[in-house]
């Protein structure tokens, strides 16, 4: 297996990692963060089914009950975690990677997150180690409805933008599960159709061939803005009037601005993380 990383799990499926390196990640996992309790959100990558029913299965299989968040956004599965106190909780996605990878975002308590320093490798380390041994009680499996609650969680954040004509991406990805219902019908919408296969272009709005149909439509509908999500909606990138793209180091400027003038932060100081 060679897929774990510094922050997560992640390479190409059937090449980096396959069904079976997951069950046996499902399997450890749980007794590495100490859970009984597991919650599980996915993607809509071609693989992601089957990363989840392995995963899962292992995760069973050492006794920890599994909650299903079935389709999600990774930020949905972080707000989950911290709001109903799971120990863990795993993200299968690739992120911004094309649709030949699917990885693993893993969280434990308070939606912290787990690296390799501080948790992946000591699941690798019994993956290679240690056998599988079957609980005599496995851990059942339950549906677990997460987006509705956060929905209006976001909504309690959603300011007026009824004067501004906005365009938005969604790379096929996982923006495209809940955008609509916070945002209705106001802006004008690009790929927004659930498509793990990412037919229009890869989910990484870094690259700038990915954004090039968005600067189209922001300057053929004149729009004032234009945005774009990465695969699992835990990245946003954005474009200006003119239809240019505005690097994401600036926008952290806009937003700590923004923040800091509107009282939302008691101390000036802005911690920036430049990954």
């Amino acid at each position: 297996m060679n897929a774990f990383h510094a922050y997560d799990i992640r390479g190409v499926y059937n090449v980096d990692f396959n069904k079976n390196d997951v069950y046996k990640v499902g399997y450890f996992l749980p007794k590495v963060l100490n859970a009984d309790r597991v919650l599980v959100g996915r993607d809509v990558r071609l693989s992601s089914p089957e990363v989840f029913e392995y995963l899962t299965k292992g995760m069973q299989h050492s006794g920890a009950t599994v909650y299903d968040a079935g389709l999600a956004t990774t930020p949905m599965v972080y707000y989950a975690t911290a709001k109903h106190q799971f120990d863990a909780s795993v993200m299968i996605t690739a992120s911004h990677n094309g649709k030949e990878y699917n990885g693993l975002k893993v969280s434990t308590t308070n939606a912290l997150p787990v690296g390799y320093e501080n948790g992946l490798q000591e699941v690798e380390k019994l993956m290679n180690t240690k056998g599988i041994v079957i609980a005599e009680k496995k851990g059942r499996i339950f549906p677990f409805d997460v987006k509705d609650n956060y929905i209006v969680f976001l909504k309690r954040y959603l300011p007026d933008i009824s004067n501004l004509n906005i365009a938005i991406d969604c790379s096929n990805g996982m923006a495209a599960l809940l955008i609509k219902d916070l945002l209705a019908d106001h802006p004008t919408y690009l790929y927004d159709e659930l498509d793990g296969s990412f037919p229009n272009h890869d989910p990484n709005p870094l690259v700038q061939k990915n954004v090039k149909d968005l600067k189209k439509l922001v300057k053929k509908e004149s729009c004032d803005l234009g945005i774009i999500f990465d695969g699992d909606a835990d990245r946003v990138m954005f474009v200006d009037e003119k239809g240019d793209f505005i690097p994401p180091d600036f926008m952290i400027a806009v937003l700590s601005h923004y923040f800091l003038t509107n009282g939302r932060l008691n101390a000036p100081k802005v911690l920036h993380d430049i990954r």
